[in-house]
C-alpha cells in the first residue's frame, strides 16, 4: 500500500557501549513491516543493509542518526495515542538506555 521513513539523531551522555537499536509497534498490531540502518549524518545514506536491528558502538558524545523504514500493507487509521512506531536502544544486557516513538498512519 505505502512506504514511508523518519530519522532519529541520538547523542550518548554516558559511557561507550555497544547499543543494539529495533524498531516495533509496542502493543498495537499495525499492518506495517519495519526496518532500520545507521545512517551517514552528511548524507542520510544507510551505512549497512536495512535490518531488523542494528547493532552499533557508541562513544561517549558520539552522535549517530538511523533510519527507520515502514512498508505499509493496510489502512492506519489516524490515532496518535494507540498507532505508533517504537525505537528501542539497549545495552549488551539487554536493558534500556533510550526509547523514542512516531505516530503512524496511512490516511490524510
Amino acid at each position: 500500500m505505502g512506504i514511508g521513513a523518519f530519522a532519529i539523531a541520538v547523542v550518548n551522555m554516558g559511557t561507550t557501549d555497544s547499543i543494539t537499536v529495533s524498531a516495533d509497534t509496542g502493543e498495537a498490531t499495525l499492518p506495517v513491516s519495519l526496518s532500520l540502518c545507521q545512517t551517514d549524518s552528511t548524507s542520510g545514506a544507510c551505512v549497512a543493509p536495512p535490518a531488523e536491528s542494528a547493532t552499533v558502538n557508541i562513544a561517549n558524545g558520539a552522535t549517530p542518526t538511523f533510519s527507520v523504514l515502514l512498508s505499509v500493507s493496510g489502512e492506519i487509521p489516524l490515532d496518535p495515542a494507540a498507532k505508533r512506531i517504537f525505537v528501542n536502544f539497549k545495552d549488551g544486557s539487554g536493558d534500556t538506555r533510550g526509547l523514542t516513538s512516531v505516530a503512524v498512519t496511512s490516511t490524510l
